[in-house]
């Protein structure tokens, strides 16, 4: 649906760096359910576009997601098992400021991943994602879920 003239839609899509490539290993594996991060993401989000920072500098995962659990009085805790899940309920001092958890619902793997080189030349990124970014459409169409790997 286009958007109405004077207003803006809602993302749905948007880039986040992954600083630790062993966590998006654990992610992929099924090892790790649930990303863990220090800010909400915008509601309208559903798919994370995860930036490897450096060696690999490239957007290479995609991930849907669910809305946000938090450690707020009244909400349930993690499922225990999965990596991360007990520390975070038991708010060890590692996840301080790790206030809100992501399921991760699906996991694909881009086949050609999107290089630094291709964001900044194809897309018009300023630099590497820093912060979430908001994924272009025009991106999104040239990187159909439906064609790339699934791992769950």
């Amino acid at each position: 649906m286009p958007a109405v003239r004077g207003t803006q839609e809602e993302p749905t899509d948007a880039i986040l760096p992954m600083i630790a490539d062993p966590w998006m290993a654990q992610i992929v594996s099924g090892e790790k359910t649930y990303e863990f991060r220090k800010s909400r993401i915008r509601p309208s989000v559903k798919r994370i576009w995860f930036y490897l920072n450096a060696p690999q500098s490239c957007i290479k995962y995609v991930c849907d997601i669910d809305p946000p659990r938090t450690r707020e009085p009244g909400d349930e805790p993690l499922e225990e098992g999965p990596l991360g899940n007990k520390e975070y309920n038991e708010r060890h001092k590692d996840w301080d400021g790790y206030d809100y958890a992501y399921k991760i619902r699906s996991v694909y793997e881009l086949r050609i991943p999107i290089t630094l080189k291709v964001m900044r030349d194809k897309y018009n990124f300023k630099g590497a994602p820093r912060s979430i970014v908001f994924v272009k459409d025009d991106l999104k169409q040239d990187f159909p879920l439906d064609k790339q790997i699934k791992h769950s």
